[in-house]
Formats: structure tokens, C-alpha cells, sequence
């Protein structure tokens, strides 16, 4: 197949006849073009920010786009840019979070990445790990970062940003030691370890705390001539020898877990899980066994909350916020009546809450449709749409989110 390809100065070059020399010249202006577009992206993010000034003080649970010193931004402008991105509201809002603070607070790795000396990407770590800072540190890693942004990659960046803001406050390096417990965390992650592909009934444990403590525990495993045993000896001696109570959702049949072959089941927001290994944790659990739920159920019933049975037909129907581009798990949503509710005793009718007027919508998209931000239908097919302020239609269904002419 032939290749056909246009560099910045406009010509078309046909990439198959192009020896390594000049393959590589186009690749270097590759690499340009892409600092061009990634440029324009963060140059329309703060101008749609400048576009959408808050015009009144935020809710409590938002936090503002920009750092200390920034504008104070509109709490749902990213909706519309993400989903003209075909992104997540999430993604936009990170994109005009860089955006504000290089802008306003990194002025001096803004003009490099005007003038194309610092890819996009390097500038925006820089903006994330200095957003916290004060207006009048961030500006000290601004002077001090933006001579080598270009030339030196992501640890050296995170080393400066570290150095340069304890030089710049020894105070609050002291304060930030002093108070870290307050951030320390344990957080699991259900993905593949290797990146991109299917979870595989493995997951990463990523534990915050103090560097002694987890290098100790870190060094105890890791001498283990047994990886798996030591995790497991480890996950089973807190609480007195008790296991911890552990939730997952899995989705097999009871026939197959029978059966001495190897067939696959599920569990709910991780994917496919071979039986073997159910069958493995289910002999090692405590197990609660759900009756088949009918999914083509379309009882009403005359109140606002669902019975625990409708909440989970939506749940296990759209498995996600169903706000174009939000994959937020659906369990983690809240359940919104698509035509809103009115209380019978005001005037409403019977019957409002059914499965056919009921979607998960995560917290913050829940809010923009209860504001009457964004609106949108259930459709027959199951399918959803939806109308943003400025007039544009999304279709969210099983298969993704489309714009829609």
C-alpha cells in the first residue's frame, strides 16, 4: 500500500521511496507537527477557560480548574470541551487545569512551549506537580525549570520540581514532612501490570506511607522464596487470623462451576475470569448466591428510591454512567429519574420509578442534568442522547459515543 504524507512546508512526499536519511527527517517533522497540535489544544483549553469566568462562587465539592492565583473557572465548562474532544469530562478538566496554570503561573515554560522548544506533555507534568504550590513558588520552579524543560525528561523534572520548591519554602518542606500521614493511603488497582490488555485475575496494591515501614515490608517479600505465599500470609494475619470482608460480583453459572473443564465467567468492573480460578476464591470465601435476576422486568413502583431488585436491573443493564464519554462504574453512580421525579403528593403521576426512567449517572454529571446543564432521553433501543448547552447531540450506547449530526 502506498503512503502518502505532508510535511510542514506543505508538499506531499511519498513516504515508500524515502531512504533512512530522509525518513527520518520526516519523522523530526512529525514530531513537530505534533507539538504544533498539541499547542493549539492548550491554547483553545485557556481560552474556552477565559470563555466560561465563574459567575458564582463554587460548590464545596469542586475543586477550582487553576492553582493558587488563577481565575476562578465555570464548574461544569469542561463538560462541553470534553465531549467536543471526545474525551472524558475528567480529561478535560485536566487539560484546562495545564492549561490555566501555564498560562497564569508558569509563564516562562509557556513561552517555550509557544515557540515549540518544549513538547505539550512535558509542560503539562510540570503544570500538575506545581498546581498545589503557591503562586509565588511555582514561579521559582517556572524560573528555574523553564532553561532545561526541553532537554531533560520526567524524574529529572520531578527531582527540580522537589528541590527547587523545598529550597524556595524549607518551612513547608519541614510542615509537609510533619503532616504526611494525613496523605497516606493504600489504593488497589485492577489492571494488567504490563499496561494495555485484558486483567487476568492479578491486580497491583500501591501502599502510601513511611519509606522505613514500606522498605521493611517491601524487603521481608521480597526474600520470600515464595512470592505468592508470603502475599498471602500477609493478606491473611491482620485481624486475628480473620479475613477481611471482601466484595466482587461474580457472574458464572452454577452448571459450569460443576463441571471439571475450564469455561469463564465474570466479575463485575474487572472483566473475564476463568472458572478454575472462581472456583478457587469461591472455596476459600464466604459466598452469597443471587437468584437470576429478569432483565426484561418493567415493574413500577410509586415512590422515588428503586427496590434493591430495579437498582441492580440498571445497574447490571448500563454497568456505567451513561454522560457521553463517563465510564464511571455504574454501582458508583447514582440511579436519576431520566424525566424527573414529582412527588405524588405535589401533582405526580404513579408509576415514575421503572426501569425504563431510571439511568446511573455518576455524582458530578448527576448535578449538571439536575441543573438543567445538559438534558437527555432514554430512547426505545435503550440507547441514550443527549443535548449540551451549545446545542450539540451525543448518542451514548453499548457500543460507545457518538456525535450526532
Amino acid at each position: 500500500m502506498s503512503i502518502l504524507e505532508t510535511d510542514t512546508a506543505g508538499p506531499a512526499i511519498q513516504v515508500d521511496d524515502l531512504d533512512a536519511d530522509r525518513l527520518l527527517s520526516l519523522i523530526e517533522d512529525s514530531e513537530t507537527q505534533s507539538r504544533i497540535a498539541e499547542r493549539r489544544k492548550l491554547r483553545y483549553a485557556a481560552h474556552w477557560c477565559r470563555l466560561h469566568p465563574a459567575d458564582a462562587p463554587d460548590d464545596e465539592e469542586d475543586a477550582p480548574i487553576g492553582g493558587p492565583g488563577t481565575p476562578p473557572v465555570a464548574v461544569f465548562a469542561a463538560e462541553p470541551l470534553g465531549a467536543a474532544l471526545q474525551s472524558s469530562t475528567y480529561a478535560a478538566r485536566q487539560l484546562m487545569a495545564d492549561a490555566w496554570n501555564l498560562t497564569h503561573r508558569l509563564p516562562h515554560i509557556w513561552a517555550r512551549v509557544e515557540s515549540l522548544d518544549v513538547p505539550a506533555w512535558r509542560a503539562r507534568r510540570i503544570a500538575q506537580a506545581t498546581a498545589h504550590l503557591s503562586q509565588e513558588v511555582a514561579a521559582t520552579v517556572d524560573r528555574e525549570l523553564a532553561p532545561r524543560a526541553a532537554t531533560c525528561g520526567a524524574v529529572l523534572i520531578d527531582r527540580a520540581i522537589a528541590t527547587a520548591t523545598a529550597q524556595a519554602d524549607p518551612e513547608a518542606q519541614h510542615s509537609d514532612e510533619t503532616v504526611s500521614k494525613d496523605s497516606w493511603e493504600v489504593r488497589i488497582f485492577h489492571r494488567p501490570p504490563t499496561g494495555p490488555g485484558r486483567w487476568a485475575g492479578t491486580s497491583i496494591l500501591e501502599i502510601t506511607g513511611d519509606t522505613l515501614d514500606l522498605t521493611r515490608i517491601h524487603d521481608q517479600l521480597v526474600r520470600s522464596d515464595d512470592l505468592g505465599a508470603a502475599i498471602h500470609d500477609l493478606a491473611t494475619g491482620f485481624g486475628n487470623g480473620k479475613p477481611a470482608r471482601t466484595r466482587l460480583y461474580l457472574h458464572a453459572d452454577l452448571t459450569d462451576l460443576a463441571d471439571d473443564t475450564i469455561g469463564t465467567g465474570s466479575v463485575e468492573r474487572l472483566g473475564p475470569l476463568s472458572t478454575a480460578r472462581i472456583k478457587d476464591w469461591a472455596g476459600h470465601s464466604h459466598v452469597t448466591v443471587l437468584p437470576v435476576l429478569r432483565m426484561d422486568r418493567t415493574d413500577a413502583v410509586d415512590r422515588h428510591d428503586p427496590p434493591a431488585w430495579m437498582r441492580e436491573l440498571v445497574i447490571l443493564r448500563d454497568q456505567h454512567c451513561v454522560f457521553p464519554w463517563c465510564h464511571t462504574d455504574a454501582r458508583s453512580c447514582d440511579l436519576d429519574h431520566v424525566i424527573p421525579y414529582l412527588p405524588m403528593d405535589k401533582g405526580g403521576p404513579p408509576g415514575q420509578t421503572h426501569p425504563g426512567n431510571l439511568a446511573p449517572l455518576c455524582r458530578r454529571h448527576h448535578r449538571n442534568k439536575t441543573r438543567d446543564i445538559w438534558t437527555y432521553t432514554r430512547n426505545e433501543d435503550g440507547t441514550y442522547t443527549w443535548t449540551s448547552p451549545h446545542h450539540r447531540r451525543y448518542a451514548v450506547t453499548p457500543l460507545g459515543t457518538y456525535q450526532l449530526g
